[in-house]
């Protein structure tokens, strides 16, 4: 199994603590020398939180006779009806007990005062057990309550609709729009070194614009997403894959495999998790549920190609699909979460490898010859089904802080200034439209001064002399207004 973040140790302290990223317990606390398995499961889920890939694991190795014993003791021990639900999950059968229900209240498999939690997806009503998990049991990421985190991305959804509500944006709203639009779909393709051809820049913003339907997942319906954005035709495919695939980049042999989803006899149970997850509409911050499809979607690694951008088009499609995103006249208000990734690719690096490397980890690869590797796998689907998105809600929230402040926002103050100093130098001076546009460029590119290279330009003949000193002025003013606005806005957050 993968290791654990935060490993509990016997440390020489009076009470459970955590010191250096150990959870340091003291002896008379921890089980004993010679405890059962079963103790020790209840010691972690008590202590250590829900690990379900490993107390799923764990529980297939304790007797179905140990088991019902200790209900036999304490049926209505909350933390043991815990591991008896998922006893019967890990051994695919039922326990033989000797009444049809342990008695007591009912008990969620997680606490929601620690946890962000979904719906009851089953419910045992012989150990009177709700599996109330972000997904379903089969898929099942974990994510703790951080509240500071779901502040973040409750004003950057906030902001985002004061702003496409906003009557003095009216004007912009499509502009600015069709400017993120257009850089997403850049900037998705750039994240993989890739340029998308204007075909398929068409189809990606096709893709995109198509979210407004918030059509639930299937697997037809991400089958024509991937379709859309794939970079060649022959790579398209209509059903998730039914092969084993890898991520491979740069090294020798066996050392060029970065990363190995999930083996494909697993995938139609993991995938089919993942979809209920995505679309059921539940309490979850709407960033956080964008970043477990999002990076879900990616560990699974449904297809052969395309994972990466369907991934990051998918946390699109949670997020207007969850009603997160404002209308912006027909399509939604898009946070281009892509520009900021590409701005900050090696936080999504870390980010991803957060997950892929230890689950790398697990398997164990040879090399055969040319692009030919045997993969054994030597630990458990549930690392793919159940796994910590802490990290994936922290980066796509980061994200989306970044996609508002330094790109939609920017943007608007930037055309805001653009139209000012076009008005007005249109209003003084007769010049064709073309040349208004490229003085404003060139001047604003240069730090608002007019580069001395293109004084002489030939699109520049009709100007008289002292006119580009005074449109050097205009745009100077006009964009030292829209820095003065994008710094208060700045303060203000």
């Amino acid at each position: 199994m993968p290791p654990l973040d935060r490993p509990a140790r016997i440390k020489p302290v009076t009470r459970i603590e955590v010191i250096q990223g150990v959870l340091a317990v003291p002896r008379n606390v921890a089980p004993a020398d010679n405890a059962s398995l079963l103790a020790h499961a209840q010691f972690a889920l008590k202590h250590e939180g829900v690990n379900l890939a490993i107390l799923h694991e764990a529980m297939k190795l304790v007797p179905a006779q140990d088991m019902t014993a200790a209900l036999g003791e304490q049926p209505k021990a909350a933390y043991l009806r815990r591991l008896a639900f998922i006893w019967e999950k890990a051994n695919g059968r039922e326990l033989a007990l000797p009444w049809a229900s342990t008695g007591g209240n009912y008990v969620d498999m997680f606490d929601a005062q620690e946890h962000y939690t979904g719906q009851t997806w089953e419910k045992s009503t012989k150990l009177r057990v709700n599996f109330n998990g972000l997904g379903p049991y089969h898929y099942c990421p974990i994510v703790l309550r951080d509240e500071r985190l779901e502040r973040r991305g409750e004003r950057v959804l906030h902001e985002l609709k004061v702003w496409a509500s906003d009557p003095g944006n009216a004007d912009l709203v499509d502009r600015v729009m069709s400017w993120a639009y257009l850089s997403e779909t850049r900037d998705s393709y750039a994240i993989e070194n890739e340029e998308a051809s204007p075909d398929k820049a068409r189809a990606f913003m096709a893709a995109m614009q198509h979210l407004a339907d918030r059509s639930p997942l299937t697997e037809d319906y991400i089958a024509a997403l991937q379709q859309a954005v794939i970079s060649r035709p022959e790579l398209a495919e209509f059903e998730f894959r039914g092969h084993q695939n890898w991520l491979q980049r740069g090294g020798h042999g066996a050392l060029s495999v970065r990363y190995v989803p999930p083996p494909p006899e697993t995938l139609p149970a993991l995938m089919d998790g993942f979809m209920q997850m995505a679309n059921v509409r539940d309490d979850t911050p709407a960033l956080i549920k964008a970043a477990l499809v999002s990076f879900g979607f990616v560990f699974l690694h449904p297809f052969g190609d395309g994972n990466g951008r369907l991934s990051r088009l998918l946390a699109h499609h949670s997020l207007n699909y969850n009603s997160a995103l404002p209308d912006a006249h027909g399509t939604p208000a898009l946070l281009p979460l892509s520009v900021a990734m590409k701005k900050d690719e090696k936080g999504y690096l870390q980010a991803l490898e957060s997950f892929s490397k230890p689950a790398r980890a697990l398997w164990d690869v040879t090399y055969i010859d040319g692009a030919q590797f045997d993969f054994q796998f030597a630990s458990s689907t549930m690392i793919y089904a159940s796994w910590a998105g802490q990290v994936a809600s922290e980066f796509i929230t980061s994200c989306a802080e970044s996609a508002l402040e330094q790109t939609l926002l920017e943007e608007t103050t930037y055309l805001q200034a653009y139209d000012q100093a076009f008005e007005k130098i249109d209003a003084t001076f007769d010049l064709p439209n073309r040349t208004i546009n490229l003085l404003i460029q060139w001047i604003h590119q240069n730090g608002c001064k007019m580069p001395e290279r293109r004084k002489n330009s030939q699109e520049l003949h009709v100007l008289k002399s002292g006119e580009i000193e005074a449109i050097e002025k205009i745009v100077q003013s006009a964009f030292g207004a829209s820095r003065d606005i994008a710094a208060a806005i700045h303060r203000s957050q």
